[in-house]
Parts: structure tokens; sequence; C-alpha cells
């Protein structure tokens, strides 16, 4: 069984000897750590935010590649296996269901909270233990996930909405009187609607340049210069809105509709992605949000995202929540048996042989084997599809070429 540290019976006060709030020890997990997902961005985001607020942050990760490689070269320790770690963390911040038990073994006496994204994911199941004194979600229905179907205490509960770090996505730019440019900000394919999306853009002018993130990149907000529109979803939807852009919320279930400062709380409480509850794409939906854009609506949005959803913001929220934890009693400091270290090794080394975690599942991951591949190379050919397509109805519509088509076509009737 694990026993209490012969140094110190009980974890240190969250105050030092002037009642000021000390920088506290945090132990941060996540499934993998290998490239943009949009939890491996929240962890690499709020581990640097939190390190801004003074404390110290380890990160676990089972499995670790690029990401993982980003955060060490900030100076931020990130392990594969918790048995190296000779010091205690105070708290325990957990996402993804494996590592946050692994930890929770390894570190006997030390309080948690849980972060779930995911309604259907075994990855973000919760785990029940007594030790996890908050859970999060990121989106309103991830809620009847916690309360509902796992019967945790609603008091233990808690919104915490998506951050970014605003030093990564730059200046935000001014909102456009009118908008010239449009394109798709989401993974590969995920919106199969890009040749409605174009006919709309079309019909207004506004020239659309497919979709943006057409290949693994190491900062896709960077893709976003040069265009006044975008259609997203989830963290993409919010850093593009902190960049400045329109958004019209997007993916493959339909159309959420443009963010505007009324809809701005609505959008966030289910983390930009109203999913099956969207409208169904179609011309008129699609005319209806673009032609909903104000400049000083789009300003405001965005000064509103800036301010409020910055991941400086998030960590602050955090550093309360953690602080109200090991306030709610003495957490002894615990040292790991023998048989909690063993447990531990063999929960780590499942994790590692995982499925999911699989070698070659990262490797696709990264883009480098053929199913990979073949994603990425159907989200270039659907944005060049919707590209040319609108080419084509341009000539369609007269011009020295028009007669050339029919001919083609077998409609040109003349001798």
């Amino acid at each position: 069984m694990a026993r209490d540290s012969g140094d110190a019976a009980h974890s240190s006060p969250v105050t030092d000897a002037n009642g000021q709030d000390r920088p506290l020890r945090i132990l941060m997990t996540n499934a993998v750590l290998t490239g943009r997902s949009g939890t491996e961005t929240l962890v690499r985001d709020m581990v640097l935010a939190l390190r801004r607020r003074g404390h110290s942050v380890v990160t676990f990760a089972p499995v670790t590649g690029p990401a993982a490689a980003e955060i060490r070269a900030t100076g931020s320790p990130v392990v594969t296996s918790l048995a190296p770690l000779s010091e205690v963390p105070e708290i325990i911040h957990g996402h993804h269901t494996g590592p946050t038990i692994a930890a929770l073994v390894r570190f006997p006496g030390t309080p948690a909270v849980f972060a779930c994204h995911d309604f259907a994911s075994d990855q973000d199941a919760p785990p029940v233990h007594p030790r996890i004194r908050r859970y999060f979600y990121v989106r309103s229905v991830l809620r009847g996930r916690l309360v509902d179907e796992n019967g945790l205490p609603p008091s233990r509960v808690t919104f915490w909405p998506n951050t970014i770090d605003l030093k990564r996505v730059g200046p935000a730019a001014p909102a456009p009187v009118k908008l010239h440019t449009a394109a798709i900000f989401a993974h590969p394919g995920t919106i199969p609607f890009a040749n409605l999306i174009a006919e709309a853009c079309e019909r207004r002018g506004i020239a659309f340049r497919g979709e943006l993130v057409a290949k693994a990149a190491d900062d896709v907000v960077k893709r976003l210069d040069g265009v006044d529109l975008v259609f997203a979803s989830g963290r993409m939807a919010l850093e593009a809105l902190a960049k400045g852009r329109a958004v019209i919320n997007a993916d493959r279930f339909g159309i959420g509709g443009l963010v505007t400062r009324q809809r701005l709380d609505g959008f966030a409480a289910v983390n930009f992605a109203y999913g099956a509850l969207s409208e169904a794409a179609s011309p008129e939906v699609l005319d209806r949000e673009i032609a909903a854009y104000r400049p000083d609506d789009a300003a405001g949005v965005t000064q509103h995202v800036r301010r409020n959803f910055n991941s400086d913001e998030g960590a602050r929220q955090l550093e309360a929540i953690y602080r109200a934890v090991l306030s709610e009693r003495d957490w002894p400091r615990k040292i790991a048996s023998e048989e909690d270290l063993a447990l531990a090794a063999i929960l780590e080394m499942f994790l590692q042989q995982n499925r999911i975690f699989d070698p070659r599942f990262i490797k696709l991951r990264e883009g480098v084997g053929p199913s990979e591949e073949f994603h990425f190379a159907m989200g270039e050919l659907s944005g060049r599809t919707a590209e040319l397509a609108a080419e084509v109805r341009k000539l369609r519509r007269g011009g020295p070429f028009r007669s050339l088509l029919e001919l083609l076509a077998g409609k040109n009737t003349r001798r």
C-alpha cells in the first residue's frame, strides 16, 4: 500500500508564509502528443499559459512525437512514463481516461480534475474516482455523459470552454467592409458540400479558395492570411474568429450558421460544433448566412473571443479550480508502493500497445502511411474540384469558350 511521505505527512498549503498564492506543481495527461488534434493543441496552449503564471507543469503522454517536442522546446518536461518522476505533483489534470488512471495510481495521494472532450469515445469515458474532484465538459451535450450516464454529482461538474493561445494565433485583422475571399478551414474532406459553398460564394462575388488545410501543417492558423470568411467548426472556428475572420459554422452534418455577437454564447456552449443539430446545407441556407455578415458585428465577435477565450484567461480559471480543490481538505502526500509502481507501469504498457496508440497508427496520423496520404489527397481533390467547377460555370455563362464547350458537349447544331 502507499504510505505517507516521511518528510511531510500532508501537502503544503496553497499559499506561502505571507498569505500569497504560491506556484503549484501540476501533472497534465493526454493520450498522445504527436500532432495537432484538438486536445494536443489545447494541452500545448495550457501548459504554456500555466507556466506564464509561474506554475511548474509536467506533461505525461504514453506516445509522443512533434507536439511533445514543441512543448519540450519551451523548457517544459514531457514524459512517456511516470516512473522517473521523483517530485509528487500537487494536482493531476487529466485528459483521456487511460493516462489519467495511470497518474492516479502512480501518485496515490494526489487529487485530480478530468476533462471530457467527446460523447462517444472510450478515451473520454469519465473515470469515477474519489480523488477526481472536478469534471470538466467542453460542450453542453457532454454534461449528460458525466451526470446522467455516469451519475457524477452536478456540484463536481463544470463547463470549461476551449481556449486559444493568442501569441500563437497572432494579431487580428480588421473586419472587411465587404467579403472578398472565402475558404474551408477544417480537416481535409470533413465538409462534404464544398461545391455548394463554392456556388454560394460565386453568387455573391466572393472568391472561393477551397480547403486551406490540404496537408498536415505545423501551424495551420498561418493559412488564414488573405481570407475574409471561413467555414469551420470547433477549435479551428475559434482560432479563425480570434484572427479576425468571419466564420460560418459548418461540419459534415451541415450549417450551424454565421457566428454573430448575439449567437456567440450559444456557439461557445457547444464548442462551435452544433453537429447533428445543424441545418442541412442548401443554397438557401448558405445565401442567408453569408448575407448576414456585418463588419461591426464581426469586429465585436473577434474582440469578445480574444478577451474571453484566450489561454491566459483559461489558465486563470483553471488555477482557481485547482486551488479550490486543494483547499477542500488536507491531501496526504503519499509515496507509491512497489505494487502501485508496478500497476502504473502495466497501465502505461497497455496504453502504448493499445491499437489506437499503435506505432503504425501514429505513423498514419503523421501523414506517412498510405491511408493518411489518401485522406489528404481526397481533401485536396475536393477543394480543387470546387475551384474547377466554379471556373466551368463562368465559361458556360458566355465568352469565347462557350461555343467550344457546347461543341464538346454535343450541343452545337450549327453547320
